[in-house]
């Protein structure tokens, strides 16, 4: 009898938890899970862009944009922007508030950049507006396989002539030749191309009033090269090589505005050439002359003085140089080994563009001495990878060769000074 009770006890305890358990499950499906939707939310309004500045179009990687509108974040850590894909935000962002962002434009270029502005906790994107960014720096026109440009000047038509060299061929002079605005080279060499004794690239190159080009090769030669002719052969070879006191070599020349022609080098004195008569002129100055540009009155020259790397100046008096001062000492804007500066050229209103070999490549001289480094982006994208050794201006586009024999279209949005000599 007690076998059958505790028998009848089990089976009664395994009911109740039987039970117990479909009671459990069956509670649990009754229980919702809690939402995520919060019927309370209310997001940030959708940004809106009103209008860019500069209006209409900026420097890439140069110039600084404020984007007006309303709805940002005052936080900037809250903002983004984008170009195109590049999105910039937080710490690219140098200032913000609701109405204004301010940013350091991105280095891409194009003429329908497509720019939009996103706040967190807004749904939407802000709608789209077109915007332009011009390349501050951009390889210009197309060389041949083994083809370098060197020597740059602008003709009286106000295009860029280049001397153009080419290590593949056996003439490795190519001539001098026009290249259009779109950088097509018209493929007919202006000047002629040259051999023995010259055979070799033109470092600087100038049109003179007469409409010749006078050009220098590391020699203490100056040439006059006559467009279309046979350029220089035999006695024409040696326009210009009798200098007193005698010069060790030429690197760079340029003219005034009365048409004085002047020249400077590795050498004892600095030289004044008249084209009309071949007289020359010197004046005392030991030093190696890299670049030389003449502007407002001055003839303007970068040296290495002593183990020094200076840009001097001197005022043009007529045909005569009078005293020299030091203008600006590289060595202010560089720690260690200064750099040489190996060009040099003038915004008409007095900024001066210095070609050096220190990494950076390009830098910008205030007329009150200041330095700009504007070209990094440019530098570390592989646009500027060399130094530029020679300078040529059209309105407010400025053309450089570089040490790598590329070359370079610039864009600094600023009048260039006066070639003289053209006319």
């Amino acid at each position: 009898m007690k076998l059958r009770q505790t028998t009848i006890e089990k089976i009664l305890a395994l009911a109740f938890f039987a039970a117990g358990v479909l009671l459990f499950l069956s509670g649990c499906t009754k229980v919702d899970a809690p939402s995520l939707y919060d019927q309370n939310y209310k997001g940030s309004p959708q940004p809106i862009v009103d209008s860019l500045s500069p209006a209409g179009s900026a420097l890439a990687g140069i110039d600084t944009i404020t984007i007006y509108g309303k709805n940002f974040s005052a936080d900037k850590a809250n903002d983004g922007i984008y170009f195109n894909a590049t999105l910039l935000y937080n710490t690219s962002i140098i200032s913000a508030s609701p109405t204004k962002l301010v940013v350091k434009a991105p280095a891409i270029s194009g003429d329908t950049i497509q720019v939009r502005v996103y706040v967190v906790g807004a749904e939407n994107f802000s709608p789209t507006i077109t915007y332009k960014l011009i390349a501050a720096v951009s390889p210009f026109s197309k060389l041949a396989s083994g083809e370098s440009a060197y020597g740059l000047c602008i003709g009286p038509d106000d295009s860029l002539y280049a001397s153009l060299f080419n290590a593949n061929l056996s003439v490795k002079d190519e001539g001098i030749f026009k290249i259009t605005s779109d950088g097509t080279i018209n493929r007919t060499a202006y000047v002629l191309p040259t051999t023995s004794p010259i055979n070799s690239y033109w470092g600087s190159i100038k049109f003179g009033p007469d409409g010749n080009i006078y050009a220098l090769n590391g020699k203490r030669i100056v040439y006059q090269l006559v467009p279309g002719a046979t350029n220089p052969g035999g006695a024409t070879a040696h326009w210009i090589s009798s200098f007193s006191p005698a010069a060790t070599s030429f690197n760079d020349l340029d003219f005034d505005a009365n048409n004085n022609l002047w020249v400077g080098g590795n050498n004892q004195a600095i030289y004044r050439v008249n084209i009309n008569d071949k007289s020359t002129k010197s004046f005392p100055f030991v030093g190696n002359v890299r670049a030389m540009r003449c502007f407002n009155g001055y003839l303007y020259f970068a040296a290495t003085v002593s183990g020094a790397n200076k840009v001097f100046r001197a005022p043009i008096v007529g045909d005569s140089l009078g005293n020299i001062e030091t203008y600006f000492d590289i060595s202010t804007a560089y720690t260690g080994t200064p750099p040489n500066i190996l060009a040099i050229t003038f915004s008409a209103e007095g900024d001066m563009y210095v070609g050096t070999d220190a990494a950076d490549f390009l830098i910008i001289v205030g007329s009150n001495g200041s330095v700009e480094r504007p070209y990094p982006l440019y530098v570390s994208s592989g646009v500027l990878t060399s130094a530029c050794k020679s300078f040529a201006w059209v309105g407010t586009t400025l053309y450089a060769s570089t040490s790598g024999g590329g070359l370079l279209k610039i864009a600094p949005q600023k009048q260039g000074s006066t070639n003289y000599g053209l006319h």
